[in-house]
């Protein structure tokens, strides 16, 4: 047990970087309230021994020792659960930022190691459980010194009484200790099953939709009913371990009891013991059952439950992105955009998703990527971010290594509006502020977009408060929104990653004029299905496994590329489809 305590004080002190000032007052407090607690049997035991020796004055004095003893444990104890409040409080936020710190450095690959709904878990429960761990610790280390104190004390008016208590207590603790093992165990895998849970229900609200037209609720109850079986069965067997440390223990208790009081009495009757020792040491043997060893045992359960939180953030914390995120200082401004990728192999695992790609888009040019499903049109666009790193070549931006830029400059060159856009649950103003504060100038960039009119038709306009993914606003109004936001940033490049995918046909008609616009002050980089943009690009790129197959423009590639004339015939088919 103690190779596991100085592995959990090790671990949480690693993960978590606690306070010890704050830490080392706890532990004083605490300390001087679990001394007190110690004495109150003592001081008891003499107030009723200058009682029996009609020693009034000695009393007196004795109930005043026990009144400041019993004030000072109170007074203590409201000390220690203000303290406790400020170290799991600090504690806590100090968690919080180091997740939001690792989230914003992750890479794709963080959610097929760690499943979203076991993310979400440990964000919402697993953090605060964590906090409360440094002083779960100090009690335990405290609730254990007290034992021996109280052996002693016990053991210096007679040894066997002594014996008795500390046999009582190994055997009650190590009975609630095996039950509570066997517990933790279980409660590990009801987490585990918790995490299924919230991932199949996140799974089913992203896509309600499909699950609705697909008919897929049949197979997705099956698929609750097998968790709900698991969790189910796990917790009739988590039940039992409880029961055995809450109840069945306490035949241990009254057993070893009843055979003190026996001792005791026969002690008593042939005058080997006095009333007040007797009363002292029925209390003592209470206390470090029912207070002391019940407490090691509650605290060890909370710091194994703990650690098992503990774990779930260090599996966050810990984790190493696939992809090289390390950004230079470069910091120079005012870059052209021009692009090039040279001999650029990207390999996920053993598999090629790039292969030798070679690419030069000049400042200000509009360059489509189109290809296949599969074909490695996204992975671009990511490489592009620095989501992906390629395997071998380099990408340059304006002649520069794009590794070499620090995060500021390059993410304030390079922009992206993805298919699915994201806008957070706050005012339009507010969203768009992230990228320029500017009142004219997020005007300036709706109006660039078509989406001011409408946003001035709403009843706060701009102050319009976007309901959690953006529920009262259309897709296409909410992709505009997105749109708007990159503009704003006033990067060089811009990354149009499928952005008509969520719009009506009424908005779609407007994103061609939208790509005249850009390409004025702005590099251009799209990936699409749609012929008429298509047709706007001045260059369009076709990828096939992860290599260039023929570039030109709409009118050469169709004349020359196979694969693109599947693609119009694919995208006229399925409008038509629509249609």
């Amino acid at each position: 047990m103690l190779k596991s305590y100085w592995r959990d004080c090790r671990k949480y002190w690693k993960i978590v970087e606690p306070s010890k000032l704050l830490l080392c007052v706890y532990f004083v407090f605490d300390l001087i309230c679990y001394a007190c607690e110690i004495a109150k049997p003592f001081v008891a035991s003499l107030i009723i021994g200058a009682l029996m020796n009609q020693d009034s004055d000695t009393t007196y004095i004795y109930i005043l020792v026990y009144c400041a003893v019993a004030l000072g444990s109170r007074a203590t104890e409201i000390i220690t659960w203000r303290l406790y409040s400020i170290v799991a409080g600090r504690d806590c936020l100090r968690l919080h930022d180091k997740i939001f710190n690792k989230v914003i450095n992750i890479d794709g690959g963080f959610t097929r190691e760690i499943k979203k709904g076991r993310f979400m878990n440990t964000v919402n429960d697993d953090l605060f459980n964590v906090s409360e761990i440094g002083t779960y610790m100090i009690e335990l280390f405290l609730a254990t010194l007290q034992i021996p104190v109280i052996i002693a004390i016990v053991g210096s008016y007679n040894v066997l009484f002594a014996v008795l208590i500390t046999t009582s207590a190994i055997i009650y603790f190590l009975v609630c200790d095996r039950a509570d093992r066997n517990f933790n165990i279980l409660w590990e895998k009801k987490r585990e099953e918790d995490d299924n849970y919230s991932s199949l229900i996140g799974q089913v609200a992203d896509g309600l939709q499909e699950v609705k037209s697909f008919n897929m609720l049949p197979r997705l109850r099956k698929k609750l009913n097998v968790i709900q079986n698991r969790y189910g069965a796990y917790y009739k067997k988590e039940r039992r371990y409880r029961r055995i440390w809450g109840l069945d223990s306490k035949f241990i208790y009254y057993g070893f009891q009843t055979l003190l009081y026996i001792i005791l009495v026969v002690f008593l009757i042939n005058g080997k013991l006095e009333l007040n020792i007797l009363i002292m040491i029925v209390a003592y043997h209470q206390e470090i059952i029912q207070s002391y060893v019940g407490e090691i045992i509650s605290r060890i359960d909370e710091i194994r439950t703990r650690y098992i939180s503990l774990k779930r953030i260090e599996d966050v914390l810990e984790y190493q992105p696939k992809t090289k995120n390390e950004f230079g200082r470069t910091g120079i401004e005012n870059l052209r955009g021009e692009i090039e990728f040279k001999n650029v192999t990207l390999k996920i695992g053993q598999k090629k998703i790039i292969n030798d790609l070679s690419l030069k888009i000049k400042p200000h040019e509009v360059m489509a990527i189109v290809g296949p499903p599969g074909a490695g049109k996204t992975m671009v666009l990511d490489m592009l971010l620095r989501l992906q790193h390629p395997t071998k070549g380099k990408i340059l931006l304006d002649d520069i290594d794009i590794d070499e830029f620090s995060r500021e400059i390059y993410t304030s060159s390079v922009a992206v509006a993805n298919q699915v856009p994201f806008v957070f649950n706050i005012s339009i103003r507010d969203n768009l502020s992230f990228a320029d504060t500017n009142i004219k100038e997020q005007i300036k960039a709706c109006k660039t977009v078509g989406i001011h009119n409408f946003i001035e038709t709403l009843p706060q306009g701009y102050n319009t408060i976007l309901k959690e993914n953006a529920s009262n606003v259309s897709g296409g109004q909410k992709q505009m929104i997105s749109i708007a936001r990159t503009i704003l940033t006033n990067a060089e490049v811009l990354l149009l990653d499928d952005i008509t995918t969520s719009l009506d046909p009424d908005t779609a008609t407007f994103v061609p004029k939208l790509i005249d616009r850009l390409r004025k002050n702005h590099t251009v980089v799209l990936v699409t299905k749609k012929p008429e943009l298509m047709a706007k690009a001045d260059r369009i790129v076709v990828l096939n496994q992860g290599k260039i197959e023929a570039t030109g423009t709409h009118k050469a590639l169709m004349h020359k590329s196979e694969t693109y004339r599947m693609l119009q015939f694919t995208a006229s088919s399925r409008r038509s489809h629509n249609a």
